[in-house]
């Protein structure tokens, strides 16, 4: 599964997701889906995670997107972790849209500064990922996504709604 950071309207303009799914499987890529919202896609690979990075980044670049748009990739399995982990039910059940995953470029980002973070959005490490309940209004929370940004790097979120239709999504391929 490959997620993009920094896609959106803007970049559209470039690249369109029919055109991502086009390029990625002349690159190499096995049946690419783009789903659920921008920058989403499921696709098989043969080769390493640093090979399919290396790749997607090249099929990016190839549409003058900038090095902002960066690929974060993951394997379906991790998705079903996250959601069997499910540390936010309640939150997820009652306001999904304000719960968030965060999935980083590194491997293992640096989680120590949460020991200060005192807002109020509740945040969960799961497999090294980031799942925060907002609690509000997820643009109320810039202090706390400014930090994220800050102390682990390159990441790219989406909300639990999103990353639960993905798993699924992945799940269902699995089995076709």
């Amino acid at each position: 599964m490959i997620l993009l950071r920094a896609i959106g309207p803007v970049t559209h303009k470039l690249m369109t997701m029919a055109q991502w799914r086009e390029a990625s499987e002349a690159a190499g890529f096995v049946a690419p889906e783009t789903l659920v919202n921008t920058g989403n896609m499921i696709a098989g690979f043969d080769g390493t995670e640093a090979a399919v990075v290396k790749t997607m980044v090249g099929v990016l670049r190839s549409f003058g997107l900038g090095e902002n748009v960066v690929p974060v990739v993951r394997k379906p399995a991790l998705l079903h972790k996250l959601m069997q982990a499910d540390p936010i039910a309640e939150a997820a059940a009652e306001r999904p849209n304000q719960t968030g995953v965060y999935f980083f470029a590194s491997k293992k980002p640096d989680f120590e500064w949460l020991k200060r973070h005192d807002g109020p959005e509740t945040v969960h490490v799961v497999h090294d990922h980031l799942i925060v309940d907002f609690t509000q209004d997820v643009a109320q929370s810039g202090k706390l996504i400014r930090l994220i940004d800050k102390n682990c790097g390159t990441n790219t979120s989406r909300n639990w709604n999103s990353v639960r239709r993905i798993a699924d999504r992945c799940a269902a391929r699995e089995k076709a």
